[in-house]
């Protein structure tokens, strides 16, 4: 892990609790919020504090795809970065489908949106680059979170439909 990944996750556990910690005072705490909370300042650390030491060569990258060039040049990182895109925006998926009660194609929106803020915002810092990539990469991420937050609750209301349909076992016979 690298001191920018680390100082990341640092600053997203910091933020996290300087936010949380007021609700808890006035006892508003909730789940959601919570979750929310939590997320939010884990987007921001991900996106905003682990700073390049070097410019990079451009500041927008609008080539759909590139990654899959740089990761043929530059290797394993590239691809692992792409991964992490898609990965960092799963939760928001899974939060529009279970609270937000929105369609998969509005959850998709609502992620490449939040993603265009995050890099618009990116063209304002010196080390950071606008990439058409992480655009795709994070709706992508939306989209499959709010799949797999609804194939969980599917699986969930089907087992909990199944257990409650079957009959109480009889303990008589048994010693």
């Amino acid at each position: 892990m690298t001191n920018a990944q680390l100082a990341s996750i640092q600053w997203g556990i910091f933020l996290s609790v300087v936010f949380l910690a007021p609700q808890l005072l006035f006892r508003q705490l909730t789940f959601r919020g919570a979750t929310v909370t939590i997320y939010a300042s884990m987007l921001f650390a991900a996106t905003f504090l682990p700073m390049q030491t070097e410019p990079p060569r451009q500041a927008v990258q609008p080539v759909p795809f590139q990654w899959v060039a740089d990761t043929v040049r530059d290797g394993q990182i590239a691809f692992d970065q792409m991964t992490l895109n898609v990965l960092l925006f799963v939760p928001l998926g899974a939060m529009l489908m279970c609270w937000g009660r929105l369609t998969a194609g509005r959850a998709a929106l609502t992620g490449g949106g939040v993603s265009l803020l995050i890099e618009g915002s990116q063209l304002l810092w010196a080390n950071r680059i606008f990439d058409v990539d992480d655009l795709i990469t994070n709706t992508t991420g939306t989209a499959l979170g709010w799949l797999g937050a609804l194939a969980a609750v599917k699986v969930l209301a089907r087992v909990t439909t199944t257990t409650a349909a079957q009959p109480p076992r009889s303990l008589a016979g048994v010693r």
